[in-house]
């Protein structure tokens, strides 16, 4: 049988940047259209205990959205936009055009699967829709801590279905009922969001993910739910580098 393209990219993960890069010009006003996109991300970036001095990565930023929840406290420090997507970085660096002169705000297309980071440099990783993502979910964490300062935060804000036997079912009739077809007609492709589709069904839920950041090393784990129907399909994961 012959693979569809949202199961190739399921099969070889390294690749949906590429395929980002082709709805990049329409993402923000697919999100906008999506009930608490901002809000949830607002309230993942709160969770972030930040004095304004920091150096964050903001990982997987797409197009900065994920950016905007914390930007406002940063001050004196810096935030370094990093996806693989040249497309949605492209959008980020509009967005932030005058922190970017400022030298508060640097664009940096890397993988993050191999960071251009020194071990223990940063103060805090934010990665949004950014884990799942990822080829190797082990070594992405791995590779996280590693370039985390000894009491660096981690916050991941992902889809992340809870432990309840009815919350598969309704993430499958959701996905496929309504955000692939909707957001096909918003942006013109239906493959990363088919993508998007099978790759919540397969992630890891609450409770594993929570065990895979102890496993590596983190600690203080919090999860945060997010709100209405959400959250069944969203958590937020707040972790310190020992």
């Amino acid at each position: 049988m012959q693979k569809t393209s949202a199961s190739i990219l399921f099969d070889n993960k390294a690749i949906v940047p590429k395929e980002f890069n082709k709805i990049a010009e329409k993402y923000d006003f697919a999100t906008r259209m999506s009930q608490g996109y901002q809000d949830d991300l607002n309230r993942s970036g709160s969770l972030l205990t930040l004095k304004g001095d920091e150096t964050v990565i903001d990982l997987c930023c797409g197009t900065g959205k994920s950016t905007v929840s914390f930007l406002s406290r940063i001050t004196s420090g810096k935030v370094f936009c990093v996806d693989n997507s040249e497309g949605m970085l492209a959008v980020a660096q509009d967005k932030f055009s005058k922190e970017i002169a400022a030298g508060k705000v640097e664009i940096s297309l890397q993988d993050a699967m191999h960071l251009n980071f020194a071990p223990e440099s940063v103060d805090a990783i934010f990665m949004a829709y950014g884990l799942r993502n990822m080829p190797d979910y082990d070594l992405c964490i791995e590779n996280l801590f590693r370039i985390l300062k000894p009491g660096g935060q981690l916050v991941i804000h992902d889809y992340s279905l809870a432990n309840s036997w009815y919350a598969k079912p309704l993430w499958f009739v959701l996905s496929y009922g309504f955000i692939v077809p909707f957001c096909t007609l918003i942006s013109g492709s239906a493959t990363i969001y088919t993508y998007l589709a099978k790759s919540v069904l397969n992630f890891l839920n609450p409770d594993q993910l929570k065990e895979l950041l102890l496993s590596k090393g983190f600690t203080g784990i919090s999860i945060v739910q997010h709100a209405s129907w959400r959250r069944l399909f969203f958590h937020s994961f707040h972790a310190i580098k020992k």
